[in-house]
């Protein structure tokens, strides 16, 4: 099995002074010892800058964290300040109304596996989202949400990522549906390759009513057992088309900003998983156990490559791109483990970054 730190980062940050909220993220990821659960007064700041229209400063910031965990802080004091009850701007006190309601925003995260004999289009409209409101009420997953709207719309990762975050601020510090109309986003349709099993990566997005004292929808949705299954074969049933194969796998409901992370992230590790599964099988069919090498490039990304001296055809390799903050543990973890689950016999790291861009790869 490997160990995490036998893979090197290829990651490369800015020094500590690239920006004052970069530095203040450094300083409390070096600091505090559970720095990723209470960036309160990071958040304050953030919720300022975004209360007064100007989110370039926190763009900078993300842009030139100094580290992994520097990111993850800030992304997390974003977070904060996008949620609904935290202070709209820095010198507010965080007071929350005894009674009244809070409009929170959600995404749900859902991976398409698709394939097709012949290349195919799926569109990116769900022509029933009253079925799926349903199976949530049906699963008690909407909790105490007073008015629960949800998207017709699966958006691409880079419609939800170019949303501003000073719409999200105002949105989050209303308590009507009159901001949310602006956040309509197009649907991203899903190009199925011929004979090629993909990942696809979409977002619904909603928005619920919720009494200020209650928990959130992403919160009461959080057991995803519940409706995962059948909102699966619902999506499953609204969106196959003849001679396509079509998996949906939701995630758990996430604020807008978390939502995309933890995506992305899944989106990353199901794909590796198709391709080693894929490619093991054709390997194993054809001549064996291949050899499996593991190569962090300066590219950022780790490319998990397989070959072999028998089948010089036998020449396939994974990218998974990193992101500034990723948790270079788990990415690390998750390769290992996926590696060893699937009883992979000869693997070999490069213990330095490398570059093998001339390598052709596949991704999600």
């Amino acid at each position: 099995m490997l160990t995490p730190p036998a893979i090197p980062d290829p990651r490369r940050y800015a020094d500590n002074g690239a920006s004052p909220l970069a530095a203040g993220a450094h300083e409390l990821a070096a600091s505090a010892a559970d720095s990723l659960s209470s960036p309160n007064t990071l958040a304050r700041e953030i919720s300022g800058m975004l209360a007064r229209g100007d989110e370039k400063p926190v763009r900078d910031a993300l842009r030139n964290a100094p580290s992994a965990q520097a990111c993850r802080v800030l992304y997390r004091a974003l977070d904060l300040a996008l949620t609904p009850g935290f202070p709209a701007d820095a010198d507010s006190d965080n007071a929350v109304p005894e009674h009244g309601v809070h409009l929170h925003l959600f995404a749900i995260p859902v991976l398409l596996v698709v394939g097709a004999p012949a290349a195919r289009r799926i569109s990116g409209v769900v022509p029933d989202t009253g079925a799926i409101r349903a199976l949530f009420e049906q699963s008690g997953a909407l909790g105490h949400c007073r008015n629960f709207g949800l998207s017709n719309v699966l958006a691409a990762p880079e419609q939800i990522d170019a949303i501003p975050w000073t719409t999200l601020h105002s949105v989050a510090h209303a308590q009507s549906w009159a901001g949310y109309a602006g956040l309509d986003l197009p649907p991203t349709d899903i190009d199925v390759e011929a004979g090629r099993e993909t990942v696809h990566l979409r977002f619904m997005s909603g928005a619920a009513l919720t009494p200020t004292d209650a928990p959130a929808f992403a919160e009461a949705a959080g057991d995803i057992g519940s409706w995962g299954m059948p909102l699966t074969k619902e999506l499953g049933r609204q969106l196959t088309t003849a001679d396509v194969s079509l998996l949906a796998i939701p995630r758990v409901p996430r604020s807008i900003v978390r939502a995309l992370q933890e995506g992305w992230f899944a989106v990353r590790e199901l794909g590796f998983q198709l391709f080693l599964s894929n490619a093991l099988r054709q390997a194993r069919m054809r001549i064996g156990e291949p050899d499996v090498t593991v190569t962090a490039c300066p590219d950022q990304t780790i490319r998990i490559r397989l070959t072999s001296p028998f089948d010089e055809l036998l020449d396939q390799t994974y990218g998974w791109p990193l992101s500034p903050g990723d948790d270079f543990e788990a990415v690390a973890t998750s390769i290992s483990t996926l590696l060893e689950e699937a009883r992979v016999e000869r693997v070999v790291v490069v213990p330095d970054v490398k570059d093998v861009s001339g390598v052709t790869q596949s991704s999600h």
